[in-house]
């Protein structure tokens, strides 16, 4: 009954708030902040510059399947991604606003290249290439997210990032330490938020409104963002509200209970003209989420707070400088969990800066370059148990720059070079207030007291050199090789507790992991067929990787002080590899607006597009002799999408329908099948066995259905039927079945 009457409530609501928008559209000027309109206009304008240079007009939607978005992320200039010589991936927000993803993790879950798994409800963690957590750089609206104690395996990084807040999402495939250092062996994800300065000729005062509801957890969320804007001030402010329940999964599963979480979060940004091409904002973003709950861990609840500060200045024109963009924030990100037998209460404070420039030389090079720094203050404890760990002060300083030389008309050259210094002090707890186990360690002589108060530093170079060679006006070919690397953090070399299938124990004196990338392959970019082709092969050096081992004499820790070794208790250590670890796949994706000829016959003049992508990743831990830990199974994804009209800035509806396809997996370490439950049946509990007997994970195919529909200018409603066949599934490496059907209804509204 109270379900119901919340269904009633939510859709009572879309409607009233729908009405109330179409009403106030009437004799309100949006121009100056109405997407669809500027798109409609920038169209009109490009068709019009074609038309007297005598080009094809490309009348594909750069806007729902991102091929061809300018692309930031991986030159930090912007770029067309028909241009990049890197893996590039773009969510943009047409996209975001038509998927409605619940977090931002799953808005990837339908591109190449990526695997989105979830450890619980809340979870999310994208694997790149084979690789993720720490050998992934995570950045908000360009801000390292990443801290040193970032642990090797699922992470919650991208989940305390308000989704309803994000303007678009972008991710380098690939390595990026050239332009943001340690870390990004397997990529670099910036979710890039919607607050950006907005000035306008005289004041004008805006607003945009989110609401969304989904069956399948009974979410309710909704946004509410009001800015203001003049020639010389700019003012924004947004709340957000997220109340989310238990997830029901598909088939007979039902609600996986506990598995919900509510949160509020809001962010200000203040801006000012300097002058006519100099900019001064300031900015805070606040992220609060409460009573969050995790389906194979039933008696555990936490929560998560981030808060960010900071102030940016950007100018352009400055004699050599074409243009600079310098950044100073401070972050504080703080966690916190309550189990039956210990809790755990972590601080990650940041300072940093990260300045960038960029100038051109002449007609045919241009170079971006720049400095970073940051310095996370980090200190954790268990204050059920009255414990602590050491604390650490991580400081980091880089210089980078990213030559772009255009050789010849079809030919351009990248080549990056970057330097870290980096610095790990840390400050151990009076003897007594360690973990009993580590003291029993110290006083076996596993360990010393010394070991756990470091000071280390290191030093490292990284290169980077890429091509791209326009084989005609439609055809790209790409190539580029690059160097990445991890120095080694706090979750490294300090780390005690449990993680997702072990309990880690300190293991100081590991070395730097580095990688080398080879990838190569095809851009296309006709009229009505956009796609790319993309091989590549990664080879990891020294990689820190998690071992069976000892500590204290002891070869598990008995955190539940039940007698017996339990599936998360095990003890392991961290060590180099003792070989190489490699990684090669390929990824492909396509979008194709069918010719009208085929078409107009039977659909007027609705434009039917197919689109679609597929990714073969493989790899092998010749250290261990096993698969690669992150691998995961061939998949693709095809849909049929139907528009209003060909110009999609002038459409009033659409509608698509996709089918997921993962094929069956066994490329697992045995040793993870006893002690990981994401393998089992059911996550919460060892009796019911393994998912399947050949100790494979089951391949499946999930069929969605979506649409849209402009009511008015200001007021758009989205819909969608995921699963409709409530197929029951689980994501490789996931502690929690799929979500069943699942109704979705979005509604923007603006003024």
């Amino acid at each position: 009954m109270i379900q119901t009457t919340r269904q009633a409530a939510c859709l009572i609501t879309l409607l009233l708030c729908t009405s109330i928008s179409c009403f106030a559209q009437s004799g309100t000027d949006r121009r100056a902040h109405d997407e669809d309109r500027v798109a409609h206009e920038v169209e009109q304008m490009r068709q019009q510059q074609q038309e007297e240079r005598k080009e094809p007009r490309n009348e594909l939607d750069e806007a729902v399947r991102t091929l061809d978005e300018t692309y930031v992320i991986a030159s930090r200039s912007g770029r067309n991604t028909f241009d990049m010589a890197t893996g590039a991936t773009v969510v943009g927000r047409r996209e975001l606003r038509e998927i409605q993803p619940r977090t931002v993790a799953e808005s990837l879950r339908r591109k190449p290249g990526i695997w989105v798994q979830k450890t619980g409800h809340i979870g999310g963690a994208p694997i790149i290439r084979g690789f993720m957590g720490n050998q992934v750089i995570y950045l908000f609206d360009g801000i390292r997210r990443n801290t040193a104690g970032l642990f090797a395996g699922p992470n919650s990084f991208l989940q305390t990032i308000d989704v309803l807040d994000v303007d678009r999402v972008e991710v380098i495939r690939g390595p990026g330490s050239v332009l943001y250092g340690s870390d990004a062996i397997g990529g670099v994800i910036d979710v890039i938020s919607n607050e950006e300065p907005r000035f306008s000729d005289s004041l004008e005062v805006h607003g945009r409104t989110l609401l969304r509801y989904a069956s399948a957890d009974t979410e309710l969320s909704g946004r509410q963002e009001f800015w203001l804007s003049s020639p010389e001030i700019f003012a924004f402010g947004g709340i957000s509200g997220r109340d989310i329940d238990d997830l029901r999964g598909g088939g007979d599963v039902g609600d996986q209970d506990p598995s919900s979480w509510n949160e509020v979060n809001f962010d200000i940004e203040l801006g000012w003209a300097v002058a006519s091409n100099q900019t001064l904002s300031f900015f805070v973003q606040s992220y609060n989420r409460r009573d969050t709950t995790r389906f194979d861990r039933p008696s555990q609840e936490s929560e998560a707070d981030r808060d960010l500060y900071g102030l940016r200045y950007e100018a352009e024109g400055l004699g050599f400088v074409d243009d600079l963009k310098a950044t100073v924030y401070y972050q504080d990100q703080q966690s916190r969990s309550d189990d039956s037998n210990s809790d755990s209460d972590g601080n990650d404070r940041t300072i940093g800066y990260d300045i960038q420039a960029r100038s051109r030389i002449g007609d045919r090079l241009q170079v971006t370059y720049g400095s970073q720094f940051y310095q996370d203050d980090i200190d954790s404890s268990d204050p059920q148990n009255g414990t602590a760990d050491p604390d650490v002060l991580w400081t980091t300083f880089a210089l980078f720059a990213l030559a772009e030389w255009q050789v010849v008309d079809d030919f351009r050259v990248d080549l990056g070079l970057r330097w870290d210094h980096f610095n790990l002090e840390s400050d151990a707890p009076a003897l007594s207030r360690l973990d009993p186990t580590v003291q029993a360690a110290i006083a076996s002589g596993d360990i010393s007291l010394a070991d756990l108060e470091l000071d280390q530093s290191d030093d490292a170079i990284t290169g980077s050199l890429g091509f791209v060679w326009n084989l005609n006006e439609n055809i790209a070919w790409v190539g580029h090789v690059g160097r990445a690397f991890r120095a080694p953090n706090k979750a490294d070399q300090l780390d005690f507790g449990q993680f997702t299938f072990g309990f880690g124990v300190p293991s100081t004196g590991v070395d730097p992991e580095s990688s080398w990338t080879f990838e190569t392959g095809f851009h296309f970019d006709y009229p009505d067929f956009r796609g790319s082709l993309t091989g590549f092969y990664t080879i990891v050096k020294d990689g820190i990787v998690r071992a069976e081992g000892t500590f204290a004499g002891l070869s598990y820790i008995d955190v539940n002080q039940n007698g017996i070794e339990d599936s998360t208790e095990h003890v392991y250590v961290k060590t180099n590899s003792d070989d190489d670890i490699v990684a090669k796949g390929i990824e492909a994706e396509f979008d194709w607006r069918l010719p009208r000829d085929w078409t107009d016959g039977f659909l007027a003049e609705h434009p039917l597009s197919v689109y679609g992508n597929l990714t073969f990743i493989d790899g092998h831990d010749f250290g261990s002799n096993q698969p690669l830990d992150r691998g995961f199974p061939l998949n693709g994804l095809i849909g049929l999408r139907l528009d209003d009209q060909r110009d999609p800035a002038a459409s009033r509806w659409w509608v698509e329908i996709e089918a997921q396809l993962v094929d069956r997996f066994d490329k697992i370490d045995p040793s993870r099948y006893a002690r990981d439950s994401a393998f089992r049946r059911n996550p919460q509990s060892g009796a019911q066995g393994l998912l399947r007997s050949d100790n494979s994970v089951p391949g499946y195919s999930v069929y969605n259905l979506r649409g849209g529909y402009k009511i008015c200018d200001n007021a758009t409603l989205s819909v969608a039927l995921e699963n409709f066949t409530d197929k029951k599934y689980r994501v490789k490496d996931s502690r929690i079945d799929a979500a069943g059907i699942n109704a979705i209804i979005g509604l923007e509204l603006t003024f």
